[in-house]
């Protein structure tokens, strides 16, 4: 039979889209889960996202500066007025700068170069260096580490399962290739079950598979503790107040311990308590003769097997001949309604229970010496107190041949909305629980719970179906302290507490992890027998069928989660800063493209200031002089050279000396820079700290109109 298990999930089955994780409420548990890989390139497209961002930030905070800084003076008629170098350098760099690292370093040099004691000169230049310097380190480092990375990163490996062979699948036994693929599946999950016991529960050891996969390492439970006998006083092997050891799960939650995702008020409460005691097997056991010469047959009758065979566990004096080791068994019985319904044997009267299953696991020890610690080994379950061996002094031989442990099962189910509690009952009574909570007023998302744990429960089982799976190797005393050369190792006189604990343990795992199978289904729905009773089970209620097979969540390392509202925001807000300043900034100079603003942005737009440059050394013949990129008639015409021989004063120069045959031509409204001439005429206030270094870049007839007539 095909087998993937209940401890691995395909990639495939995790539900790689938007969803809530109700492990907060409907706005701060909403997650977009997504594989690593994809993750990981999202996160280096978002650095580059924040990077654009900022510099969409600054677009906004530069063309607010520059119209600030390009204000009218007092005293003047307009913004023509004669403004010194480091008036121009700041609009140059506010125009051209691009991102504020950029911006706040080369005001730091402007700063540094016109004299950074200077108080007028830092009032100038300081408080964009300081927002420049924060505004970089805001988007370095908060908004990657404070902001964006709990909002976005620290969400938890938990995922959905979304499987189409989702349900609730069963195959019967048939003594037919169905027989086969129950026995196989019965195995297989019970071996799972011991595998996680064994490194989840018994040790504390971090782990992947232990602390990565499901929704809680190990089920809350609580100490145990001792309890009355479970059945009638004479059965159980002690005839004191409290013979028998008490197993009870603390008050479990359908969505923080098995990862069913539902808010507070759809979820449904479970408490599992199993009691078990050791049995008093000589009061049931009778010796017969077998079928064989000489052989005896040890049986103890608790009641007749549904096999037809009168004793409920039989062991020949053969048997140790033909095998050395332990032999468990177990028979179990399941009541429905207060009446058997599913069973091995037919309890007798005394040691059956209509509220509870039923189990009764016995040990042939096949007459294997246990070491005795400080004396023989008086535990119960493993009696051995005959010190037989002449040779090991230290060993003691068995009691008796069999020993027995009776346990029963019962579980109780919660409304946490309106505290409602079923009685304990046994497991198939759990799934009539549409007559048990018809006062209840279930939401769907509970009935679903409810319906998935029943489920579960009745498949996982009790203690039977723990040995019934594992048999011997679910015997702890085999694994720990173990069994050498036909010799068990010392055991502590109440190891068959240790046992019992071991098989709840194992039961609380194998209903753990069927869950996950109901969520994924088999991994070949063809096999003989298999049936997805959940259609049936739900009664054709698709919005049911919908809720649970959506809802199983598991820990996956493999993806990542999102904060969706915070992915949301970032990618609103980010998207807002990157398109708005630019759109506004469009917006404003179409509809003011005749304003002096917008001609003096243009103009301090270093294509317009290199045409500027070359203007004042005779290159003439530009075109576009009021548009981002001026351009001269034909891209072969010469516009001068850089003349970099001086090195401690480079120059523009036009080696041709000639001007433009068409630089009548040139356009009107072409901004250019006060000639030596009219400078001459501008009158300068010495205690001006804009001190007169030529007039702000405009048109020739705004100039003129702001300057006033000359005299």
């Amino acid at each position: 039979m095909a087998s993937r298990g209940n401890l691995y999930v395909p990639p495939e089955y995790v539900y790689t889209r938007g969803w809530t994780n109700y492990n907060g409420n409907a706005a701060s548990g909403g997650q977009i889960t997504m594989a690593k890989d994809t993750a990981e390139l999202l996160n280096i497209f978002i650095g580059i996202f924040l990077v654009f961002a900022e510099a969409g930030l600054w677009v906004l905070i530069t063309f607010w500066c520059f119209r600030f800084n390009n204000r009218p003076r007092r005293g003047t008629t307009g913004a023509a007025s004669p403004r010194n170098g480091l008036f121009h350098q700041r609009q140059a760099v506010l125009r051209n700068g691009g991102s504020s690292l950029s911006i706040g370093m080369a005001y730091g040099q402007m700063s540094r170069a016109w004299g950074w004691r200077n108080m007028k000169v830092m009032a100038r230049t300081w408080p964009l260096i300081i927002a420049a310097t924060f505004s970089f380190i805001f988007f370095l480092v908060a908004v990657p580490f404070i902001i964006a990375r709990p909002l976005l990163d620290s969400q938890g490996d938990e995922v959905l399962i979304r499987s189409p062979n989702c349900g609730f699948w069963k195959a019967g036994f048939a003594f037919t290739d169905v027989d086969t693929t129950t026995s196989s599946i019965l195995t297989n999950q019970s071996w799972e079950a011991v595998s996680y016991v064994d490194n989840c529960y018994e040790n504390d050891a971090p782990s992947t598979l232990c602390d990565g996969f499901l929704p809680q390492r190990r089920l809350p439970t609580f100490e145990w503790s001792v309890a009355p006998c479970p059945f009638d006083v004479d059965i159980c092997l002690h005839t004191n107040k409290f013979p028998a050891f008490k197993m009870q799960t603390e008050v479990l939650d359908s969505h923080k311990d098995f990862g069913i995702n539902a808010p507070p008020h759809d979820r449904i409460k479970l408490q599992r308590t199993t009691v078990c005691s050791p049995l008093n097997v000589t009061r049931f056991t009778n010796i017969t003769s077998g079928v064989v010469l000489g052989e005896e047959m040890t049986g103890v009758y608790l009641g007749p097997t549904t096999a037809g065979v009168e004793y409920t566990f039989g062991v020949s004096n053969y048997e140790k001949i033909a095998t050395s080791g332990y032999h468990l068994s177990v028979v179990s019985s399941y009541p429905a309604n207060g009446t058997a319904y599913s069973s091995t044997f037919t309890p007798i009267e005394g040691l059956s229970r209509n509220d509870a299953d039923v189990s009764v696991v016995f040990l042939n020890n096949n007459n294997i010496p246990i070491k005795g610690i400080d004396g023989p080994c008086s535990d119960p379950f493993f009696s051995a107190t005959n010190q037989s061996l002449s040779n090991h002094k230290d060993f003691y031989s068995p009691d008796s041949p069999i020993t027995a442990i009776g346990c029963v099962d019962q579980y109780a189910f919660g409304n946490p909305v309106t505290s409602q509690w079923t009685d304990p009952m046994a497991v198939l009574d759990g799934s009539d629980w549409g007559n048990y909570t018809k006062d209840w007023n279930l939401s769907s998302r509970q009935v679903a719970a409810l319906a998935t744990l029943t489920w579960a429960l009745s498949e996982s089982g009790g203690i039977d179906r723990v040995i019934l799976g594992l048999e011997t190797e679910a015997l702890l005393a085999k694994k720990y302290p173990g069994v050498f050369s036909g010799f068990q190792n010392p055991i502590p006189n109440d190891q068959w507490k240790k046992e019992v604990d071991y098989w709840f343990k194992s039961g609380l795992a194998k209903l753990q992890l069927h869950l996950i199978n109901i969520a994924t289904g088999p991994p070949d729905t063809t096999l003989p027998g298999l049936q997805n009773f959940l259609p049936i089970m739900s009664a054709d209620r698709d919005d049911l069928v919908e809720i649970i097979c959506t809802s199983q969540k598991i820990h996956n390392a493999e993806f990542k989660n999102y904060h969706r509202a915070g992915f949301i925001a970032l990618t609103a807000i980010g998207g807002f800063l990157i398109l708005f300043p630019i759109l506004a900034r469009c917006i404003y100079r179409c509809c003011r493209s005749q304003s002096e603003d917008v001609l003096s942005w243009t103009s301090y737009g270093y294509l317009q200031l290199l045409r500027m440059v070359t203007e004042g050394v005779g290159v003439q013949g530009w075109q576009g002089c009021d548009s981002d990129t001026p351009y001269l008639t034909s891209w072969r015409s010469p516009a001068g050279a850089l003349d970099a021989t001086r090195r401690a004063h480079p120059q523009w120069t036009n080696v041709r000396g000639l001007a433009h045959p068409d630089s009548t031509n040139v356009n009107e409204r072409a901004p250019q820079l006060t000639t030596s001439g009219e400078r001459s005429r501008l009158i300068q206030d010495q205690d001006d700290p804009e001190g007169v270094a030529g007039t702000e870049m405009m048109p020739r007839r705004s100039r003129e109109t702001a300057a006033g007539p000359s005299t």
